[in-house]
This record gives structure tokens, C-alpha cells and sequence, in this order.
């Protein structure tokens, strides 16, 4: 059976197409949490498209998804992911992703096109939309 590590797009695409068993049991780091928090900042106080009313709603069920995920939790500042930064030309939060898929021999799962053609230089990388496919 194939594992999967997912990023924080790709968590909340499946999220907002109700296609959450993909991620059942399957990988994130913790730094997801975090970025999961920024969108719906974003989507409350920047975008507007979202309701506060919404919020208390919004995190259960993002909590939820994240208590049957896998996570990965956070670590110091790492030479290896600053080089795999550097090597790959991504935000050191990308390579990070990259790098705990890539050490657990996982296949990164996101929603960001860049990343994903820039990770395929060193693992096996795709959108939800492939592993509908599987």
C-alpha cells in the first residue's frame, strides 16, 4: 500500500471536496497545523469568504482530520532541509515537507504546481487529483 505525506494545500483541498479518507492514516508534518490556521485567517480577514461564525466549525473539523493523520512533529532548525532549500530554490517550509517525505520514503502530496515539478527532482510528488487515480 502506497503512503502519502501531505501538505497543507492538499489537506485542505480534500477537505473542501469532502474526500477526507485519503487522509486517514496517511502523513503531514506539523507544520501543517500552522498553515491550515493562515487559510483561515485569510479566508475570514483578507478574503472575506468565510464567516467568523464559521471559525469554531472550520478548526473541529481540521483538528479532526489531523488527529487521524500521522503527524510528524517539529524539530530545530535543520542544515539539511536549508540545503535541500537552497538546492531546489524553496522556502525552507516547502523543503521541510519535502525532506520528512523524502526520509520516510513517502510521496508528497500539494496543490502548489512549483513545488511539486521542483520535488519530482528527488521523490515521487502528485495532487489529490492523481491519487483518485490509484
Amino acid at each position: 500500500m502506497r503512503r502519502y505525506l501531505f501538505d497543507a494545500s492538499s489537506i485542505i483541498a480534500l477537505a473542501v471536496k469532502r474526500k477526507v479518507d485519503f487522509l486517514m492514516g496517511n502523513y503531514t508534518i506539523e507544520l501543517a497545523g500552522y498553515e491550515i490556521g493562515s487559510y483561515l485567517w485569510k479566508e475570514v480577514y483578507l478574503t472575506k469568504s468565510l464567516s467568523r461564525n464559521d471559525l469554531s466549525t472550520l478548526e473541529e473539523i481540521f483538528l479532526k482530520i489531523l488527529e487521524e493523520m500521522n503527524i510528524i512533529n517539529g524539530w530545530s532548525p535543520s542544515a539539511e532541509v536549508v540545503e535541500l532549500a537552497g538546492e531546489l530554490n524553496l522556502t525552507y517550509y516547502d523543503a521541510a515537507y519535502l525532506h520528512q517525505a523524502r526520509k520516510l520514503g513517502l510521496t508528497l502530496i500539494t496543490e502548489d504546481t512549483k513545488l511539486k515539478e521542483k520535488a519530482k527532482k528527488v521523490i515521487e510528488a502528485m495532487t489529490t487529483e492523481n491519487i483518485s487515480l490509484e
